[in-house]
């Protein structure tokens, strides 16, 4: 401290909002964007099914199910939302929540967020409207209206952010966004496995798969016929001296533990004496008897010695059956636990005389074993997922406090001319990104007036040329839907164009397209200088995917990257690997397509030499 102002770092300056980067600015939410809430037609011109003329109405109910089953009247519409824009949930609870990707009117149950396109960036500010505590704010002063708890909108509008230029704002929106595509491309990895896991349960553990070396018929026996099954009890909370021992005791809201290596609760062995919980053993199978939510029915093991209480059952290991061969077959019947409950209408909750009447289908114990030790391995691969998905998530976290605050910087400031961009300190130096722009301003260039050329359309021409010129310009594909994108280097492709006032993304009639700017064609003396050695084939790949369908450019560019990617393991590849590549291993919306479509598409490929580097031609 001197004089009493703080001390800052150089290039830092403090703010009402803290300490921030000297070229930023520090603003409020509500300098830099408005807010305007929905309506909402008459009920009575509601419909349920689509029709010619009718909308869908966004309602926050239906977001949380993902249901939007309600239709209104187009003509009486006056608030409607597109998916790229960022709305709020006002009513809890949650109190607080930010929204994207609706499509449709919106009901009064939802804000949309309007920026001022000329200070800050929409992604920019979805990211910071989902900082932690601003969520923490909100759910403190908020505030009751109608009976329902509501976002206090003066304080988020009050609320400071820091507001740096525009192109950074964009390059943090897109390194957050990056992070976002990994967590859903890892949830969607989470739950086909998951799938592939339950159809295969269905499979082996009822014997309509066979391992290899296995035959035979199964035999079928009733859980009591075989096994000691008891349920558990809890000391009295009224004696503290039963409580707080060395004996793990365990309530049937930790069977979602699955596979239990601690819990809790802990007992004494007076209160184990005096109740009617009892030890059990290693290697029991669990089942929730009774319990709030989803517990009744639900399966778990112990790998350690415990005791439960009674809203749990426990199944004894013996010699005669895998006890983990006995987990997977009742994890596998949840819902038909769930139906045996006794009781009216199912409510009664499960019981020991109804666990040990169910039948379980028996090969023999090698047979178990192996079955256990399939569905095993694929619950310890399900398990690691959600680990890294968890340490994942919180690396996002962490990445939105430091990129948002401005104590970490992705690019230096200030803005370079493009005889700039290729000099660095030193003499003169490629700068690959920019030269990515020129790459991409040609193309556009000579596309951009094509009824089919927008975003989508672009990106997979620039992955073909970069790969089919063998360009490296430091794109980063993942495999999306669509094939093969690169939403970071997209991003970065657009505000460089824009920049040099070459061409401008603009979203028109509920797509992207490039808009020609005031010095269209000042890339050409540096694509011609540095890009002279691949013209032929950079234009025969223009030629041949000039009038194409956007769906044609997407198969040629999804083939040739999973090809690609086979070669980097493989020595030779078939045509059927290939395909196979694709509709497993991609994306579902492959599979939208027949096999024999995706296979003549290899053909021409090859027939035009769309090949990867180092593939025989015919």
């Amino acid at each position: 401290m001197h004089g009493g102002e703080m001390e800052v770092k150089p290039g830092y300056k403090y703010t009402e909002v803290g300490v921030i980067p000297e070229n930023w600015n520090a603003s409020m939410i509500g300098e830099v964007a408005t807010f305007s809430g929905g309506s909402q037609p008459p009920r009575s011109t509601f419909r349920f099914t689509p029709a010619s003329g009718y909308i869908r109405l966004i309602q926050i109910r239906d977001y949380k199910t993902d249901a939007f089953t309600t239709f209104v009247p187009e003509d009486l519409v006056r608030k409607r939302c597109s998916a790229e824009d960022v709305m709020i949930g006002r009513y809890g609870p949650p109190v607080f929540q930010i929204l994207r990707g609706l499509d449709g009117a919106y009901n009064v149950a939802l804000i949309k967020v309007n920026p001022e396109r000329n200070r800050v960036d929409k992604d920019f500010l979805y990211y910071t409207l989902k900082t932690d505590a601003l969520f923490d704010l909100i759910d403190s002063l908020s505030r009751r209206t109608s009976g329902q708890t509501g976002v206090d909108m003066s304080a988020l509008k009050a609320y400071g952010l820091a507001l740096p230029p525009l192109p950074e704002q964009r390059t943090i929106a897109t390194a957050l966004s990056d992070m976002d595509a990994l967590l859903n491309g890892l949830d969607r990895l989470i739950a086909k496995k998951r799938a592939i896991k339950q159809a295969t349960m269905q499979q082996l553990l009822t014997g309509q798969t066979r391992l290899p070396g296995f035959s035979g018929e199964w035999e079928v026996k009733r859980m009591g016929e075989f096994t000691e099954c008891t349920a558990g009890g809890t000391p009295s909370t009224l004696i503290s001296s039963y409580w707080g021992g060395s004996i793990r005791w365990m309530n049937s809201g930790e069977l979602n533990l699955k596979q239990v290596k601690d819990v809790t609760g802990r007992i004494t062995e007076e209160g184990l004496r005096n109740s009617s919980t009892k030890m059990i053993p290693v290697g029991c199978v669990l089942v929730g008897l009774a319990g709030q939510g989803k517990t009744r029915g639900t399966v778990a093991m112990n790998l350690i010695e415990i005791c439960t209480n009674q809203s749990i059952a426990a199944i004894f290991p013996n010699r005669s059956f895998v006890s983990e061969y006995l987990y997977y077959n009742l994890d596998s019947r949840y819902d038909e636990l769930r139906d045996l409950s006794s009781g009216d209408g199912g409510r009664g909750g499960l019981n020991l005389t109804l666990i040990k009447s169910l039948p379980i289908p028996f090969p023999n114990v090698d047979e178990q074993a192996a079955i256990a030790a399939v569905l095993g391995d694929m619950d310890a691969e399900i398990t690691a997922l959600e680990t890294r998905r968890i340490k994942i998530r919180a690396l996002n976290q962490a990445m939105m406090q430091e990129l948002l605050s401005g104590r970490t910087r992705l690019i230096t400031p200030g803005a370079k001319s493009a005889d700039e961009e290729l000099t660095q300190t030193g003499g003169r130096k490629e700068n690959v990104h920019f030269l990515r722009s020129v790459l991409a301003a040609e193309i556009i260039d000579q596309l951009h007036d094509q009824p089919t050329f927008g975003h989508v359309k672009f990106e997979k021409m620039m992955f073909l040329v970069e790969h089919l010129c063998e360009m490296d310009t430091g794109s980063t594909y993942h495999r999306k839907a669509a094939g093969p994108y690169d939403n970071r280097a997209l991003r970065s492709i657009d505000s460089q164009l824009q920049k040099q006032q070459w061409f401008e993304a603009r979203k028109q009639e509920g797509r992207y397209q490039y808009v020609p700017l005031a010095k269209r064609g000042g890339h050409k003396s540096y694509f011609d200088r540095h890009f002279s050695g691949i013209v032929e084939t950079f234009e025969k790949i223009l030629s041949t995917f000039k009038t194409a369908k956007t769906e044609q450019c997407e198969i040629v560019a999804t083939l040739l990257a999973a090809w690609s990617d086979l070669l980097r393991e493989k020595e030779a590849v078939s045509d059927e690997m290939i395909v196979h590549e694709v509709l497993h291993n991609w994306h579902e919306a492959p599979q939208r397509m027949s096999e024999d479509r995706w296979l003549a598409a290899l053909g021409w490929m090859r027939e035009k030499g769309f090949v990867p580097k180092g593939v025989a031609l015919p």
